[in-house]
């Protein structure tokens, strides 16, 4: 990468150890792979493409994200759109292919009208809400809904799913969750649905919400979740991400002088600053001014001053033999030492989730697979 101020490392090899890792814990389970958000800012294109016929269905949140995916990418394994659609879009889930999630009575009509009028028949999977407290139908008003789609020959009920909100915290909760979600699936007699509720925390935490399908995203992402404390899994789950930079510039700075906008730090004694080719424009979040801590020659440097849009700086006095050019690991391994993406997640006060996810698309992304390189993502 000698040309490139910042860029994202994607181990596929890594990927694949832990989708197979995923698929022996929950047997003979079907598998449904978030790929939302750009595959969690791994890029969702990339991702499909090497996981299809490995995976048995991908989910995404829009209409938009599945149509570049059956467009793009060629994707021809089953894709189920997470998050309602506008009712608008109906047209384009019978033109792609897609499954869309019904989750309110109004879309149910609207889908069930242009069905009839076109005289066409779509899947679909239904959300239930069980204490998510988002989207999907309440436990008390589903009988009436399920009248209203058992009598409808437009529309296939394929599955019908709900999510947990605390499964990585709060395992009591998700057990009600749990339990409720079943009591309805026996009184209404659907148990030969794709029945789903569990996300990543709950395939690890709850062996009995795997059902007959389950949602993993961040593990497979090689992150885990808070709370998970089995040695086991975080032995065999592996790091799949790796963010990396250079340094571009050396400063020598004497004792009490100040470093970046706002002057929020000022040198204690006299110090060697690095500068770094990545900011807040890259994903690299602004809460890590004077927190955050890189990798460079396998020892960790503190970030200090303001994080600006475009550069970080970094202490380097306890890191002898710097040079320009030097490379720094933002997230990931550099010998023995490791920063994680929930480590990062801790120092910025946020989710893993949002620590990958905001990696901006001007970052280009590097896939590995047998440790050479398979290919590079770039938008600019």
């Amino acid at each position: 990468m000698e040309t490139e101020r910042v860029w994202v490392e994607i181990n596929l090899d890594n990927l694949l150890n832990n989708l197979l890792t995923i698929r022996k814990l929950v047997k003979n389970k079907k598998i449904l792979l978030a790929i939302k958000a750009d595959a969690y800012g791994l890029g969702a294109i990339e991702i499909a493409q090497f996981l299809e016929n490995k995976i048995d269905m991908f989910g995404v949140a829009s209409i938009d994200e599945g149509i570049i995916l059956r467009k793009r990418a060629n994707v021809k394994t089953p894709i189920l759109i997470l998050s309602p659609i506008p009712h608008e879009a109906i047209p384009y889930l019978f033109e792609y292919d897609l499954i869309p999630n019904v989750s309110d009575e109004y879309f149910l009509k609207k889908l069930i009208a242009y069905s009839k009028d076109n005289n066409k028949r779509l899947k679909i999977h239904i959300e239930i809400d069980t204490g998510m407290g988002r989207t999907g139908f309440w436990t008390k008003d589903f009988k009436k809904i399920w009248q209203i789609i058992a009598n409808e020959n437009s529309l296939e009920v394929e599955g019908i799913f709900s999510h947990f909100p605390v499964a990585d915290s709060d395992l009591l909760f998700s057990k009600r969750q749990l339990k409720e979600f079943l009591r309805l699936i026996k009184d209404l007699e659907l148990n030969k649905k794709v029945l789903h509720i569990a996300n990543s925390s709950g395939v690890l935490n709850l062996p009995q919400s795997h059902l007959n399908m389950v949602r993993p995203g961040l593990v497979v992402y090689g992150i885990l979740p808070e709370g998970i404390k089995s040695k086991k899994i975080k032995k065999l789950i592996k790091p799949v991400i790796s963010l990396k930079s250079k340094i571009v510039s050396l400063k020598y700075f004497e004792k009490n002088m100040s470093i970046s906008y706002g002057r929020t730090y000022f040198t204690s004694q006299p110090a060697l600053i690095g500068i770094m080719t990545c900011g807040y424009g890259d994903g690299y979040p602004y809460q890590l001014s004077n927190r955050g801590e890189v990798l460079v020659k396998s020892k960790r440097a503190p970030v200090v001053g303001t994080v600006c849009m475009d550069l970080t700086m970094i202490n380097l006095n306890n890191i002898p033999n710097v040079t320009i050019g030097e490379i720094v690991t933002l997230i990931g391994k550099d010998g023995k030492e490791e920063i994680t993406v929930n480590e990062l997640a801790f120092w910025a006060n946020t989710i893993p989730y949002e620590i990958i996810t905001r990696l901006s698309p001007r970052v280009p992304r590097v896939y590995f697979r047998n440790g050479k390189i398979w290919k590079i993502k770039k938008n600019n």
